[in-house]
């Protein structure tokens, strides 16, 4: 089987396909938002869904795929599903949709040697992917917590001038010039 025309003849329906799987993740008002508003100004987590899943899709189809590419597309839509309320695992899950999709759009040709080395090679890529995603997500969840704590800290500083438990010492150092 020529994967290239297998490809070219089915890359759209496939990228749609996971498009909508990552999309059936969210709440249905937001599924139906996005699926109906196209703009990329009034619907940006939809619009970035669907340009990191293009970009994915072009990586996992390749015998080796190009660790800044994948990273530079999981980043965008990661980053998205950290700040939202997806556990660790619904973050990601999504990754695993692209192999299960190529499984049931290559079945008819199974007994091909080349279909299950191309699904070989997808498997592995979707491995590779999950890898990144995590990494990825930790990151950004770690950022999160950060800023969490560095809010707290802030809010209990402003609490305690308040209360004149203490008071604010200015910082000498900022308009100090080493010579």
């Amino acid at each position: 089987m020529d994967f290239e025309q297998y490809l070219k003849k089915n890359k759209q329906k496939l990228v749609e396909k996971w498009i909508a799987a990552v999309i059936a993740t969210y709440p249905a008002d937001a599924v139906k938002f996005f699926n109906n508003t196209n703009d990329p100004f009034a619907n940006p987590v939809g619009s970035t869904i669907k340009r990191s899943i293009g970009l994915l899709f072009a990586q996992v189809v390749k015998k080796k795929m190009e660790p800044t590419a994948v990273k530079e597309a999981l980043d965008l839509i990661i980053r998205l599903r950290a700040v939202q309320e997806f556990t660790p695992s619904q973050a990601i899950s999504f990754i695993f949709t692209i192999k299960h999709l190529f499984q049931k759009s290559l079945n008819k040709y199974r007994p091909d040697k080349g279909v299950d080395l191309f699904l070989e090679d997808v498997a592995s890529n979707v491995d590779e992917l999950i890898l990144f995603a995590v990494d990825i997500y930790g990151k950004y969840r770690e950022k999160i917590y950060l800023l969490r704590i560095n809010q707290g800290k802030e809010s209990l500083k402003k609490l305690l001038i308040k209360k004149e438990i203490i008071c604010e010492i200015p910082d000498f150092d900022s308009g100090l010039q080493t010579l």
